[in-house]
């Protein structure tokens, strides 16, 4: 008969059509999708160089093991994002206050120029005369590292620079103030700041942003800002560690990445030297019997060393932006 198969050919038929409806049967069951699913995650872990992981997936039920497990990590993940965005929420508000986001002095040469002026004098008045032992001395020089523009005003590409140096430096001078006010010195010590450097602001060209898109870097562009400050000060022991405390503890964050401490006495006094200190200020003949005469430098002053350290510190401000809208935190890393 002319249509009439050979048994070669009914044996390849039947295998055929037993592999056609095997796969039947396993589509009908969504059983297919899983066994090419397996198929995948099995090489991608062989690719890897992870034989663990491959060997989970193979065992039966292990790819609805990792999923689950995978959905529990995506829970801890997104726990530990916010409990980070609870310690760095003070740091992003230091930030947008330091920048002065939203306030004109913050993009305007002239008002910035004008906050310079009020936010100097306004600390030379909280700050003590030459020889007062109970306030902060500014130097005559002092002018919170920005002397330059003392006689011109600076170009709008370099106003967001300047408003985080003016914000940083008032915030560091008004932190060795309250340090000074409330240091428990047992034999009160002149403190004299006498510099403050912050990171040098170049002029550059602003490009113009375009419609619609989010400028890059800024408050909002996510990411952080980091910026190095240099003070230059003499000050009392007590002082000196009252004010590193309260940078540590401070809602803006500061970190101190350098520290040289010198005293201001190297050599211990000679005997006439250390007798001189015993003599103390000789009374006025005017005044002599008076109930208050004046009193003598305590010895344990004298034996002691108690005199001022000269302090040179690089201070570091950190400050967290905004994440774009939508992104996800990463935790460990700055948003």
């Amino acid at each position: 008969m002319k249509g009439k198969l050979t048994k070669p050919q009914m044996i390849a038929l039947g295998v055929g059509v037993g592999v056609l409806l095997l796969g039947l049967v396993l589509g009908f069951f969504g059983l297919g999708a899983l066994g090419e699913t397996q198929t995948q995650a099995q090489s991608l872990a062989d690719r890897k160089l992870k034989p663990e992981v491959a060997a989970v997936l193979a065992r039966p039920g292990g790819a609805g093991a990792v999923r689950k497990e995978a959905v529990e990590l995506d829970k801890i993940t997104e726990d530990l994002a916010k409990e980070e965005e609870k310690v760095v929420g003070s740091w992003r508000e230091g930030l947008i206050k330091a920048s002065g986001q939203g306030q004109d002095w913050s993009t305007d040469p002239n008002k910035w120029k004008d906050k310079l002026i009020v936010v100097h004098d306004q600390l030379r008045k909280k700050a003590g005369k030459k020889g007062d032992n109970s306030k902060v001395i500014l130097a005559d020089d002092f002018y919170l590292g920005l002397q330059q523009y003392k006689q011109k005003s600076p170009t709008a590409s370099q106003i967001p620079g300047l408003a985080l140096h003016l914000s940083v430096a008032e915030k560091l001078v008004e932190i060795l103030m309250e340090a000074k006010g409330g240091a428990k010195e047992a034999y009160p010590t002149q403190c004299i700041l006498q510099g403050l450097e912050g990171p040098v602001v170049k002029e550059v060209e602003v490009a113009k942003p375009e419609t619609g898109k989010a400028k890059p870097g800024g408050v909002d562009g996510g990411g952080m800002v980091r910026e190095s400050y240099r003070l230059q000060m003499e000050c009392s022991p007590e002082v000196f560690y009252g004010f590193v405390g309260r940078l540590s503890q401070d809602p803006w964050l500061f970190v101190v990445m350098d520290l040289s401490l010198e005293n201001e006495q190297k050599e211990f006094l000679k005997r006439s030297e250390v007798a001189k200190k015993f003599e103390g200020e000789k009374s006025d003949p005017a005044v002599e019997g008076s109930a208050n005469p004046k009193s003598t430098t305590p010895l344990l002053l004298v034996l002691a060393g108690k005199e001022r350290l000269r302090v040179v510190m690089k201070i570091d401000f950190m400050g967290w932006k905004i994440p774009p809208p939508g992104k996800v935190l990463t935790p460990g890393k700055p948003s």
